[in-house]
């Protein structure tokens, strides 16, 4: 039994969309960012933030770990059936290494830069170049995915795997002023037939139903969600956990 932890939007997507792939049982925990984080939550992740993830292995262990990437692969490794990874030693999992490091690393921390500025330089009347410094940057290496998406369709050539899925994670943020996928043809295509797939869409739905249920605690985060509900739907339970409905990771 998987646990993750969440929020509208975030880095933890991919991951979701990971255990939607698996088909495995799993929770979702939602967690408050705009509030200060439990004593519990970070003894779970000393750095307060999204995606964590909780595996309650049937071997008697238990894994508490943390960082997309690494999520992303562990989920990978754990279920080869799925094939969301080459085999380790090969050559397509040193590029699934790369790549997963470079958005890590590179394109998701340029994004981070628009999103809070203010991690990024001690002067306040500096925020400016901050994020006008990050869309230079997220431009640059959006042209540089978008050649190594040729031939494609996706990150590795002809193969879905779970670079796909982070990079996927990226095309959801749209700050103003920021180069969008879709002003590059070969992301564009990539985007489209990554959000096509069914564990992507189950995906969004909860992302969707997150949304109407947590919205309103995290709206300062800036992020804006783009999967909303019809009017009058009543959201189901789905994959959130009873007490992460009931009450969020906010610390009172």
């Amino acid at each position: 039994m998987y646990h993750l932890y969440f929020t509208m939007e975030s880095a933890a997507m991919g991951c979701h969309a990971a255990l939607e792939e698996i088909g495995a049982d799993y929770a979702l925990h939602h967690v408050n960012m705009t509030a200060k984080r439990t004593r519990d939550y970070l003894t779970l992740n000393p750095l307060g933030k999204v995606p964590t993830l909780i595996d309650e292995r049937g071997d008697g262990e238990r894994l508490v770990m943390y960082q997309s990437g690494a999520i992303l692969l562990y989920l990978a490794d754990r279920h080869p059936e799925a094939e969301l990874a080459p085999p380790p030693g090969s050559v397509g999992r040193g590029m699934c290494y790369q790549w997963l490091s470079f958005f890590g690393e590179m394109l998701q921390a340029s994004y981070m830069m628009a999103y809070y500025p203010e991690r990024f330089t001690t002067d306040a009347a500096g925020r400016e170049a901050v994020v006008a410094k990050g869309a230079m940057w997220v431009t640059e290496y959006l042209s540089l995915v978008e050649g190594a998406l040729i031939p494609g369709p996706y990150i590795l050539g002809e193969t879905f795997s779970v670079c796909d899925l982070y990079l996927h994670t990226c095309s959801r943020w749209k700050p103003p002023d920021y180069p969008r996928f879709a002003d590059f043809p070969s992301l564009a295509r990539n985007t489209a037939l990554v959000e096509a797939r069914p564990a992507v869409q189950r995906m969004l739905k909860d992302q969707g139903e997150a949304a109407w249920l947590f919205a309103p605690l995290d709206r300062a985060l800036g992020f804006i969600v783009r999967d909303r509900l019809d009017e009058g739907h009543e959201p189901s339970m789905g994959n959130f956990s009873p007490c992460s409905r009931a009450q969020s990771m906010a610390s009172a």
